[in-house]
């Protein structure tokens, strides 16, 4: 979390913001603070998740824009952890702190277990299948959703500070602007239809969902944006190769993401059909991705703490000086 949020972040704001919720604050562990605090408690005995928004990062309409989608999807049979509302009513509750604020909101804990990234055999055939059905269905349910108010739309992927990598990477890093600038403009001549682009949640990467019994359950939306559907797929690839095969030969990177692949669309293709033209840009959504993440690591992190990241950033940074992706799909592409 940035230095100048922390300063603001409190525990008086903390319970404040639980017992808006109902949350016995005896029992909040948190579970992490990178874009927001995040919290477990318990209402009435059950545990849940509570999440703190801080204004400069997300607006209150753009929080209940995000929570809205997260509950349509929910009650059209996505399995996501569902937002609920506050003992007043309210999805987001806001919480002033001098000139800005804090947005919270309290969302059911997701049943299961994250995956074993130790484990060689996960994420397993049947929960990639189910991984791939998940997002397929939410890019059919989304082709139909329009926010209640139209200042609850959620952002185009475009607008994301991200997006100004000037504003986030040093000046030795000029040469990695360019190239990302080069990817933005690439990206203005893709093209948009209702089959293709909508609010996705642009982040279902194996840390956003808990599986259980093989079902899958996909939590954290708050990067959701409109954006192309081939990226959500893109960003399951990518987030499973850099676990499971970070530091490998090309060859073997290659023969696990055709595996992932193949059992990813079997389950994405039951909910949803995007044209082949869309896989052939999947090299492009993985570029995207390496300098999205390398912008965020310089945007969020001070010089000193950035060193903890120095191997993979420098990995990072060599394959978008490359210009290539984390894997190489041209035969998996050229086979279908």
């Amino acid at each position: 979390m940035e230095r100048a949020i922390e300063l603001q972040f409190s525990q008086e704001l903390l319970s404040e913001a639980a017992q808006r919720f109902g949350m016995a604050t005896e029992t909040l562990k948190r579970l992490g603070d990178f874009e927001n605090y995040v919290y477990e408690g318990k209402i009435d005995g059950v545990s849940h998740v509570l999440r703190l928004t801080h204004s400069s990062h997300r607006s209150t309409d753009l929080v209940l824009g995000e929570l809205e989608w997260i509950n349509y999807l929910a009650a059209n049979g996505v399995s996501v952890a569902k937002a609920l509302h506050s003992t007043s009513g309210k999805l987001a509750e806001k919480i002033p702190v001098g000139e800005d604020y804090f947005v919270a909101s309290v969302f059911q804990k997701a049943k299961g277990r994250p995956l074993d990234r130790t484990n060689p055999a996960e994420p397993t055939r049947e929960v990639i299948m189910e991984w791939g059905k998940t997002i397929g269905r939410m890019h059919r349910l989304t082709k139909n959703f329009e926010p209640s108010e139209e200042k609850l739309r959620r952002p185009q992927w475009f607008e994301d500070d991200l997006m100004c990598f000037e504003k986030h990477l040093p000046k030795e890093d000029r040469h990695i602007v360019d190239i990302g600038y080069s990817l933005l403009e690439y990206a203005q001549n893709l093209p948009k239809a209702q089959d293709s682009y909508g609010l996705i949640h642009t982040d279902v990467h194996p840390g956003n969902f808990f599986v259980d019994e093989g079902k899958i359950t996909v939590f954290d939306f708050d990067d959701s944006s409109y954006q192309w559907f081939a990226s959500d797929i893109a960003i399951a690839l990518y987030y499973t190769i850099w676990f499971k095969s970070s530091g490998r030969e090309q060859k073997e990177k290659y023969d696990y993401a055709k595996d992932f692949l193949e059992s990813f669309m079997i389950g994405y293709n039951a909910e949803n059909r995007l044209e082949d033209f869309w896989l052939n840009e999947l090299p492009f959504f993985l570029r995207l991705r390496d300098i999205t993440l390398y912008t965020v690591f310089h945007k969020k992190f001070d010089q000193n703490n950035l060193q903890r990241f120095a191997q993979l950033l420098g990995e990072i940074r060599t394959r978008v000086e490359r210009e290539i992706p984390i894997v190489f799909l041209d035969s998996y592409l050229r086979s279908r």
